[in-house]
């Protein structure tokens, strides 16, 4: 589970975060803008490429959990992205 986390959470959770700095203080927008692009780059081929990997290698009745990791990978670049923006406001 460790590697899914990973896998799928690490792309979302740096946009999110990128996104709220971002949006926070727009004046600093070189470096969010840069990590929001990378973010969402490693979103993309996570989402894509891993998927597909994982899904080749994995037993069929296990495919269930692969889409709930990937769902809740995708959902906690929301959650992380709403949380700092509200750290950002302290």
């Amino acid at each position: 589970m460790r590697l899914l986390f990973v896998f799928f959470g690490l792309g979302p959770g740096l946009a999110g975060f990128s996104l709220a700095y971002l949006f926070r203080r727009p004046e600093d927008w070189p470096a969010p803008t840069a990590m929001l692009a990378v973010g969402l780059l490693m979103t993309v081929l996570t989402q894509t490429l891993g998927m597909r990997w994982l899904a080749s290698i994995v037993i069929p009745r296990y495919k269930i959990f692969l889409t709930t990791t990937r769902w809740s990978g995708l959902a906690m670049g929301g959650v992380i992205g709403l949380l700092a923006y509200f750290v950002l406001l302290a």
